[in-house]
């Protein structure tokens, strides 16, 4: 229906993840795609190959789209500033070419709202400043989100990743729907019961020495996985981790040489 929001994945033919993305029906025949961090021409060379029909034309916006994510009490105040309506689950609420739909940044609620300029996001940020409203830098975004394990496509989920190796099974992948590219593969993983690797968030001790993905190793000496990246959170470091399912009941594994790490659980902690 002409309001509604979707969430979903870009699959290639061996269930890989390429992007994720909303999808807002602004009519019945204009759709807004939005992705965190998919590239715009990976989205929309992949939708025009998957289109059957003659009339339908793709763009990309010439300006670009600027957006602000908000949690708690700020909600609240964007809606009032920006005199959109509260979303109903999955629809998105618009007014003078702002949208404002809910967003999938961690386990808290959180809101998007979506500028097609940047002055007007300019102007929004500045607004919530005056009245007290914390802004946070992409940094603290994807620590907050990693503290809940909510793995980022495009930043932690890779386009070698399986949606059931980084959590996404339940929100992004049916296995009733009609034919989609990367069915076949999602069929066979659900028959298996499970893959065999799985993106974990592990603590860091201490700094490490080059740069990711560093090599990590269980308490046998055998091949764990790989420690992709790692963020600082404040005295903390948190690190993103692939291992191998077999390994992953372990609780400590070993950057060749250099420090242990160890799996963690979802995080509480404040955000500078």
């Amino acid at each position: 229906a002409d309001g509604s929001r979707a969430y979903g994945l870009w699959l290639n033919r061996k269930g890989k993840i390429l992007a994720d993305s909303f999808i807002l029906r602004i009519s019945e025949s204009r759709f807004l795609v939005v992705s965190y961090f998919g590239e715009t021409e990976v989205l929309r060379d992949n939708l025009e190959s998957r289109i059957i029909m003659d009339e339908v034309e793709t763009r990309s916006a010439e300006s670009g789209w600027f957006g602000v994510s908000v949690w708690g009490e700020a909600i609240e105040r964007v809606l009032e500033l920006a005199k959109l309506k509260r979303p109903n689950g999955d629809e998105f609420s618009s007014c003078d070419g702002v949208f404002a739909f809910w967003g999938r940044r961690g386990e808290e609620t959180n809101l998007e709202i979506l500028f097609g300029n940047e002055t007007d996001r300019k102007s929004m940020e500045i607004s919530l400043s005056e009245i007290g409203i914390q802004l946070l830098g992409h940094k603290s975004v994807r620590i907050l989100a990693l503290r809940e394990k909510c793995f980022q496509v495009g930043i932690d989920v890779q386009d070698s990743d399986l949606p059931q190796e980084v959590g996404l099974t339940a929100v992004a992948v049916s296995y009733t729907k009609g034919c989609y590219i990367g069915q076949e593969v999602m069929v066979r993983l659900k028959s298996m019961g499970s893959s065999r690797r799985t993106l974990e968030c592990v603590s860091v001790p201490k700094k490490l020495e080059g740069s990711g993905p560093w090599e990590l190793r269980g308490t046998d000496g055998s091949r764990a996985g790989e420690l992709r990246s790692v963020v600082c959170d404040g005295a903390k470091i948190i690190g993103v981790a692939m291992l191998k399912r077999t390994v992953s009941e372990e609780k400590t594994f070993e950057v060749a040489g250099q420090s242990e790490v160890t799996l963690c659980q979802a995080m509480q902690g404040t955000v500078d």
